[in-house]
C-alpha cells in the first residue's frame, strides 16, 4: 500500500471530506482501495466523472462535503457538469486529480490532454493547485476546507511525483 495515499485520505478526512466518489485510474488505484475499505466514510466508485460529480451534488445538498477522485482526462468529459451544476450552484467540491501524461507516463497519448487540463480548467474558472511533491499532502487536504470558503469546486492536480511513480 502506498503510504502517500494513506496519509492523504487522512488529511482530507481530517479536513471534513467525510462523501466520496472516484473514476478508476492507475495512479489512484491504492488510494480507491482505501476509499472503498474505510468504514467511517461514504464512497461510491463511478464509471464516469459526470456521474461522479453529480453525486457529490447530492452529497452536498444532503449536508456531506464531497470529494470526487479521478485522472485528468476526465477534465474533458466533466466540463459541461462543472458549468451547469459545480459552478452554477456554487458547489464546493474537491477534485483530486491525478495529472497524468507529466514527466514520469509511460503511455503517450495521455501527454496531450495533460497540455490541455490547466488551460481547460482556466477557461471554466476552476481554481486549481498543481502538486509534484509528497510532502505538500498536507496543503491536498486543506482544499478540503477551499472549496467549502471559495463555494466552488477546486483542483488537486496531483502528477507522478506526488504519487512517487516517477
Amino acid at each position: 500500500m502506498n503510504n502517500i495515499s494513506q496519509d492523504l485520505l487522512k488529511e482530507l478526512k481530517g479536513n471534513g471530506a467525510d462523501y466520496f466518489t472516484s473514476v478508476p485510474c492507475k495512479l489512484l488505484g491504492d488510494l480507491i482501495n482505501l476509499l472503498a475499505e474505510d468504514q467511517s466514510i461514504l464512497y461510491t466508485p463511478v464509471a464516469r466523472e459526470e456521474e461522479g460529480l453529480g453525486l457529490c451534488a447530492g452529497a452536498y445538498l444532503a449536508g456531506k462535503t464531497p470529494v470526487i477522485v479521478m485522472q485528468n482526462t476526465g477534465i474533458g468529459t466533466i466540463i459541461t457538469s462543472l458549468f451547469s451544476l459545480g459552478l452554477f450552484y456554487n458547489l464546493p467540491i474537491t477534485m483530486i486529480v491525478s495529472h497524468r501524461g507529466t514527466p514520469g507516463e509511460k503511455i503517450g497519448t495521455q501527454v496531450p490532454m495533460s497540455n490541455a487540463t490547466m488551460p481547460l480548467l482556466d477557461t471554466v474558472g476552476i481554481p486549481y493547485f498543481a502538486y509534484s511533491d509528497p510532502g505538500d499532502v498536507k496543503n491536498v487536504g486543506r482544499l478540503v476546507q477551499h472549496a467549502q470558503v471559495a463555494q466552488r469546486p477546486v483542483a488537486a492536480l496531483l502528477d507522478f511525483d506526488f504519487w512517487g511513480k516517477a
